[in-house]
């Protein structure tokens, strides 16, 4: 026995080793490198703190909306971009409510600076987009009789309102609001500024990203649209979706939110993938609505471009820069082609500076940037995580 032991200890050794390696291998996954272009106005000037929250395609352009913390300017219309070059082609004019909305439980907040995240194309109307509130503490007010009828929102005290838009060519309207209702069991708690901040399509059902919940967790939920689903006057009750989300949460450390901060989707291989920008951790989810298929987890690395336009450029910077920060917050699909926009943060932003000739886009603009890849080089980079 006292023979045997020292090579059963050195094929032990090289078995773990072996096995070490294998998991490795097929764990090492290069992160996708977007190369982003500045987002610009018709003059082909940085577009001032747009903050875009939501963005979707139509008719040949990037549509993107902006949240409240973006300049007066950029708020409470769409604005419509070339997804070429990200240029802006126009903007809409703000939204004005529509007569029969006039006298709605929310009207009075969606007649401030609300915060509008998240934007999607209404399948039953050929001109209209969804859009949805998240932090209307501040400015939100309700009524005694619409603080009665929305009480029970089991998550923040003014309610997430799902709005619809509504554009003709001239004017953009506001022509239906609907609260939503959480499931109890979902424990979404009360985090106004931790809202549904993702929105997606797939035939009627209409899915609902949620930043964090209680738990530090992402989730999402479904309703279905149908013709009637803007006339009905009290909450629209969601269900949790039973998504295979990541748990990326260490447990020998403090927990920290990994939410959700955009969404769409699309159908590739014949599967339809929801993808959610994960903003904090730099990933793409992939997630199949049928939950037949693993999740799959894209890490990302954003490079900006140095040169400004019509800006000087100093010639001894590089061309491109790794971000430090990205903060995407939205994402549209046209065909496999995908887009990201990211949201800047406003705290953090000027970190990315690495060139003295990008300072006034990252420290006094918040010029916000658009990055552009595709499904085939998504799944090259994808790893099956599953739920962990």
């Amino acid at each position: 026995m006292k023979i045997l032991k020292t090579p059963l200890i050195l094929l032990l050794i090289v078995s773990v080793m072996f096995l070490s390696s294998c998991v490795s291998v097929s764990q090492q996954k290069s992160a996708l490198e977007l190369t982003g272009q500045w987002l610009v106005d018709e003059h082909n000037q940085l577009l001032l703190d747009p903050q875009p929250s939501g963005l979707t395609f139509w008719q040949n352009r990037l549509i993107m909306i902006s949240d409240a913390s973006a300049a007066d300017e950029q708020v409470k219309q769409l604005h419509f971009f070339d997804p070429a070059t990200g240029k802006r082609e126009f903007a809409t004019p703000q939204y004005t409510i529509a007569n029969e909305q006039a006298t709605h439980c929310f009207t009075q907040y969606l007649h401030t600076k609300p915060d509008l995240e998240a934007l999607v194309k209404d399948p039953h109307n050929p001109n209209g987009f969804i859009t949805v509130t998240e932090d209307a503490s501040v400015l939100g007010e309700l009524t005694t009789e619409c603080q009665r009828q929305f009480n029970e929102t089991h998550s923040t005290t003014y309610p997430t309102v799902l709005v619809r838009l509504n554009w003709d060519g001239k004017n953009l309207k506001v022509t239906g609001t609907r609260a939503v209702q959480f499931p109890k069991l979902a424990d979404v708690g009360n985090f106004p500024n931790d809202g549904i901040e993702g929105l997606a399509i797939s035939n009627n059902t209409l899915y609902l990203s949620l930043e964090k919940n209680s738990q530090f967790r992402a989730q999402i939920f479904t309703t279905e649209l149908d013709n009637n689903f803007w006339e009905q006057p009290g909450f629209v009750s969601v269900n949790l979706w039973d998504a295979s989300l990541p748990n990326l949460h260490q447990f020998d450390r403090k927990p920290r939110p990994h939410p959700i901060n955009g969404s769409d989707i699309v159908t590739y291989n014949g599967v339809n993938w929801l993808i959610a920008a994960a903003r904090n951790d730099n990933q793409l989810w992939l997630i199949d609505i049928d939950n037949k298929l693993p999740t799959k987890i894209v890490k990302l690395r954003y490079l900006a471009p140095n040169r400004l336009p019509n800006m000087p450029f100093d010639p001894d910077c590089s061309e491109y820069a790794f971000m430090d920060n990205a903060s995407l917050e939205g994402v549209a699909v046209n065909g496999e082609d995908v887009y990201l926009v990211n949201d800047p943060w406003k705290k953090n932003y000027w970190k990315n500076t690495q060139c003295s000739t990008t300072q006034p886009a990252y420290d006094k603009l918040m010029s916000g940037l658009l990055f552009k890849t595709d499904m085939k080089s998504l799944f090259r980079h994808a790893l099956d995580i599953g739920t962990q």
